[in-house]
């Protein structure tokens, strides 16, 4: 699951500098706009089909969802070598067809892209992408608006970092031939996505905007320094192959802990406007990338803790999270996810208050005090 690291919170704090001269505020409507659940109550197709009338009282407009077989997560798995089979990801697809979706209608299913075993220039490296189009195939087959692509790095293969592959590995290529690689891979990565789902929606919780401002905070903005520097070359190999309808949205997670318009306003320039002049395609950036934003209900709940008896013991108020939420989704293309830890929306035991703040936010901000913690 997503969690901002000391690291990230500096680039955070670090953004409204980068992005002090913002284009200006895009004009502010909550109008279709929706709001998408994944946290680390994120639920299996099967629990959704069983659980979809009380899941709807929550008023989300989406859910992340994982593909699981038999206890087995394969949402967590397609960047591996193992092939998934028919037999593993169709149930899934029953179950979503036998799903009587009311309110929950912008739904994605999850790819984490752990454990990132492959090697870019291992031949092998084709499962991945035939990986990725099984998942698609269940989003678009399951009725889903698309997938939810998370690439933080948690386990020991840091994917994106070319100074942190094995020495062997960087001894037998250069630093400019695996971006070259990382990018025909997100081509390749695209195609089999598209060739299952034409007209996707990807939702990807750090996109195009973590690689740029990580390299604005390096010494002349060296991508082979950074810890996601080849990240930059898996999305341009996206924008390389995406079909025309194809929309990825910049899911920002930066963006967690925000609660001041101007905070939205200077992110969403970081996102359209900043990180295109990163990208080798920049007019199929233009094209495909869109403005989402992320909001943590619980932020930093693993310090703060989670308390349902006491609000102001919590980062957000409901009455700050209904407005945090509003400014994101007036400033947003269409998405905002809403993530959580230690609130679990499923459980169904969240205060009543907080529940409220999602409807409300749909409304437009309210007043209320901003959050201080």
């Amino acid at each position: 699951m997503p969690m901002m690291n000391n690291y990230a919170r500096a680039m955070v704090a670090a953004l409204l500098v980068l992005a002090f001269t913002a284009c200006g505020p895009v004009e502010a409507s909550t109008k279709g706009k929706k709001l998408i659940e994944y946290g680390w109550d994120v639920p299996s197709t099967e629990y959704l089909r069983n659980h979809i009338t009380d899941m709807e009282k929550i008023p989300f407009d989406g859910v992340v969802m994982y593909v699981t077989y038999k206890g087995d997560q394969l949402s967590w798995r397609p960047f591996s070598r193992a092939r998934f089979k028919p037999e593993q990801y169709e149930p899934a697809i029953a179950d979503l067809k036998a799903t009587k979706f009311r309110t929950l209608t912008d739904n994605f299913i999850g790819l984490i892209t752990m454990p990132g075993d492959v090697e870019w220039f291992d031949p092998e490296w084709s499962s991945v992408a035939y990986n990725a189009g099984c998942l698609a195939r269940v989003a678009k087959q399951g009725g889903c608006k698309g997938i939810m692509i998370d690439p933080e790095n948690y386990g020991k293969y840091p994917i994106w970092s070319y100074g942190k592959l094995p020495a062997e590995s960087q001894a037998a290529h250069t630093f400019d031939e695996y971006y070259a690689r990382v990018r025909q891979r997100g081509k390749e990565f695209i195609q089999a996505i598209n060739a299952e789902y034409p007209d996707i929606t990807i939702l990807t919780l750090y996109g195009p905007s973590l690689p740029y401002v990580q390299a604005a905070q390096t010494p002349g903005g060296d991508l082979k320094k950074d810890d996601y520097g080849l990240l930059m070359a898996f999305y341009d190999g996206m924008l390389d192959g995406a079909s025309r309808k194809t929309d990825i949205v910049d899911g920002f997670e930066f963006s967690y802990g925000y609660h001041r318009p101007v905070s939205y306003d200077n992110g969403r320039n970081v996102i359209l406007n900043q990180a295109k002049t990163m990208s080798k395609n920049p007019a199929e950036f233009a094209r495909h990338i869109r403005c989402g934003f992320g909001t943590w209900a619980d932020n930093n709940s693993g310090s703060l803790g989670w308390h349902p008896e006491d609000f102001t013991k919590n980062y957000y108020s409901p009455e700050v999270l209904r407005n945090s939420l509003a400014y994101a989704l007036q400033r947003s293309d269409r998405y905002v996810w809403v993530y959580s830890e230690r609130l679990h929306w499923w459980d169904m035991n969240v205060p009543q208050p907080y529940v409220d703040a999602l409807s409300l936010a749909k409304k437009g901000p309210g007043e209320a005090k901003p959050a201080t913690k």
